[in-house]
């Protein structure tokens, strides 16, 4: 896959786990585990990159303004529902 990368030319607004993997540049278990909610369509599983942005920037601590702390709390929220759902803690 980093080929495929490489030679992007941009990053897709809705990437796969693989590739939004790559971008941030964690494991694809750490991102389904620990990442944001993903986006269903259909049995795919994709990854907005605003919401991968807004993840790595609050990883760091970078001061979230008004709209993204909203949208980080939605974002938890969904995940602990999902596990919930799934029967995992």
């Amino acid at each position: 896959m980093p080929d495929k990368a490489a030679t992007m030319p941009y990053w897709p607004r809705l990437m796969s786990v693989e590739l939004a993997a790559l971008y941030l540049g964690i494991g694809t278990t750490t991102l389904s585990q620990d990442g944001p909610v993903p986006k269903r369509k259909g049995r795919r599983i994709l990854y907005d990159i605003q919401d991968l942005d807004r993840w790595a920037d609050a990883l760091d601590g970078q001061p979230l303004d008004e709209g993204q702390k909203k949208d980080e709390g939605t974002d938890m929220l969904a995940r602990v529902r999902e596990r919930i759902a799934r029967g995992s803690d």
